[in-house]
């Protein structure tokens, strides 16, 4: 057999060594008897590497529901029921609760009149305000004092009398009840005309109080003394000497 020539032998050393290299580039160092490493452990990728050390797992967040509001009712302020008021004119007519002693009150716009009388001697005149449903009246003197107030379509309330107060509860007097009037010199007359047409009245005479003489409102007046005396109307404008 021929033997090889150095030309040969250079050859074969210049192919293993280019074989070496080929084989370090693919992943590795081929060394004596050890297997070449698999491609797939040439390198780990970020999701296959365990995490750092000190790293936090992500906190798991959650919505809380919204809290339940409780809704408050509005409340509303009620407004006080308006006052009664009077009609524009009126007159009230009756009786006091607890003694024979009458009564009558006129009211025009925000003025009122009165006259109190038990059918003997006793007898007074009152002036006063009525306002809002409510009346306050006085004699001329003071003495004598009424007060009182709308309860529904009658008046309530009290009148004082020589120091006397006595409640009362009268009606509306329609015409002819009502309260009259009637002047003659130095003698003054007061009606009151209840509506079943009783008729109960003073005459202050200067000799005295006296029971009045009966009056028919349709005839206008009465004869007193020997003379006719006019029986005017009284409303709460009407004023007293």
């Amino acid at each position: 057999m021929a033997q090889r020539g150095p030309l040969v032998t250079a050859v074969v050393a210049v192919g293993g060594i280019v074989g070496l290299m080929t084989a370090n580039a693919a992943g590795g160092l081929v060394t004596a008897g050890g297997p070449a490493p698999s491609p797939t452990q040439v390198g780990a990728t970020q999701t296959d590497q365990p995490p750092a050390a000190g790293a936090q797992a992500p906190v798991e967040t959650t919505t809380a529901p919204p809290a339940e509001t409780t809704t408050v009712p509005e409340t509303t302020t009620e407004e006080p029921p308006p006052a009664a008021q009077f009609p524009a004119e009126v007159v009230f007519v009756g009786e006091a609760a607890d003694v024979p002693l009458w009564i009558a009150v006129a009211v025009k716009g925000d003025e009122a009149s009165a006259y109190v009388c038990d059918g003997k001697t006793v007898e007074v005149w009152l002036k006063g305000t009525a306002e809002n449903g409510e009346i306050e009246l006085a004699s001329k003197d003071g003495a004598a004092t009424l007060e009182g107030a709308l309860e529904g379509q009658a008046l309530a309330g009290t009148i004082t009398v020589a120091g006397q107060p006595h409640e009362f509860t009268i009606n509306v007097g329609a015409p002819p009840a009502g309260l009259y009037r009637g002047e003659n010199g130095e003698t003054t007359v007061g009606w009151m005309v209840m509506p079943n047409g009783k008729v109960i009245g003073v005459a202050r005479t200067p000799n005295g109080n006296v029971p009045a003489p009966a009056l028919d409102p349709a005839r206008g007046g009465v004869t007193f003394q020997g003379e006719f005396m006019p029986a005017e109307p009284v409303t709460g404008t009407t004023t007293f000497g």
